[in-house]
C-alpha cells in the first residue's frame, strides 16, 4: 500500500528516516525548554532582556551559583542546535494544511533563532568573561559598543522578530493542517505575544519563561505527530509518469 505525506509512518520505514524524525521530534522538545530554563537562571534573574548590560549584570554572574552557572553553560551549547532545526519540525507537519504560512513561519523562525548563537556566545559568554576578571569600567563600554555595532544590531533585531513571528504563523498553520490538537496550536501562536509585546511591555522576565513554556507544551504533541509522519509518498518509479507510456 502507498504512504501518503502526512500520513503515519509505516512500520517498515528504514533507519534513516526514523533518525529525521526523531532528531526533528526532540529538537521540537528541547528548544523551548532549554531556553525556558536559560531564561529563568540567567541572571540578573527576571530581567527581560536578558543578558543585559551594566555592573549590575556583571556582578550578577560573578554571584551566581555555581551549579546555575553550569546548567546555564551547558544549555548556552546546545539549545543553538536544536533551536533552528525546532522551527523546521513544526514547519514540516503544518505543512500540508497551510504551505504558505508553514514555509513562511519556518523562515522567520530559522532566520530569527540562528542569531541565538551570537546571543549566548558573543553577548552572554562575553559578560561571563568579564566576571572572571578584576572590575573595571572598561567592561561596560565595550558591552555598550558591542550592542551598538551594526551587525550585531542586526542580528539581535532579527532574533527579537524572526523567532516571535516564526511562532506565530507556525501556531496558525498548525491550527489550519490539524495534525496536532487546536489548543497545542493556538498555545504556540499566544507564545509570541507573551514573549513579545507583553513580556517586553511590562518588563517581567518570568513572562517570557512562561511563553516558553506555552511552547513546550504545544510541541509536545507536535513531537507525537512528527515521529508519526512521512514525507513523501512512496511509488515506484513507472508509477510517478503522469502520461502514457513511452516506446521502450
Amino acid at each position: 500500500m502507498n504512504e501518503r505525506a502526512g500520513s503515519p509512518a509505516a512500520a517498515g520505514d528504514p533507519a534513516y528516516r526514523k533518525l529525521q524524525r526523531t532528531v526533528l521530534a526532540v529538537s521540537v522538545l528541547l528548544a523551548p525548554l532549554s531556553l525556558a530554563v536559560w531564561f529563568s537562571v540567567c541572571p540578573p534573574f527576571g530581567d527581560v532582556s536578558c543578558p543585559s548590560q551594566g555592573v549590575a549584570t556583571i556582578a550578577a554572574f560573578r554571584a551566581m551559583n555555581p551549579l546555575l552557572h553550569q546548567v546555564f553553560t551547558a544549555l548556552s551549547m546546545v539549545a543553538p542546535y536544536a533551536y533552528p532545526v525546532s522551527y523546521i519540525g513544526l514547519g514540516l507537519i503544518a505543512m500540508r494544511g497551510s504551505p504558505w504560512l508553514a514555509t513562511l513561519g519556518t523562515a522567520a523562525g530559522f532566520a530569527g533563532s540562528i542569531p541565538w548563537a551570537w546571543i549566548t556566545a558573543g553577548q552572554a559568554g562575553l559578560t561571563q568573561t568579564f566576571a572572571g576578571l578584576a572590575p573595571s569600567h572598561l567592561f561596560v563600554v565595550i558591552e555598550h559598543q558591542l550592542t551598538a555595532n551594526p551587525v550585531v544590531l542586526f542580528f539581535a533585531t532579527a532574533w527579537v522578530l524572526g523567532h516571535l513571528l516564526g511562532y506565530l504563523l507556525l501556531g496558525i498553520a498548525l491550527a489550519r493542517a490539524h495534525t496536532v490538537p487546536r489548543w497545542a496550536a493556538w498555545s504556540i501562536t499566544a507564545s509570541a505575544l507573551l514573549m513579545g509585546p507583553i513580556a517586553y511591555g511590562t518588563g517581567l522576565g518570568a513572562l517570557q519563561v512562561a511563553g516558553y513554556g506555552l511552547v513546550l507544551a504545544g510541541s509536545i504533541p507536535a513531537a507525537r505527530a512528527i515521529l508519526g509522519w512521512t514525507p513523501v509518498r512512496q511509488l515506484p518509479p513507472r508509477a510517478r509518469r503522469t502520461g502514457p507510456p513511452g516506446p521502450d
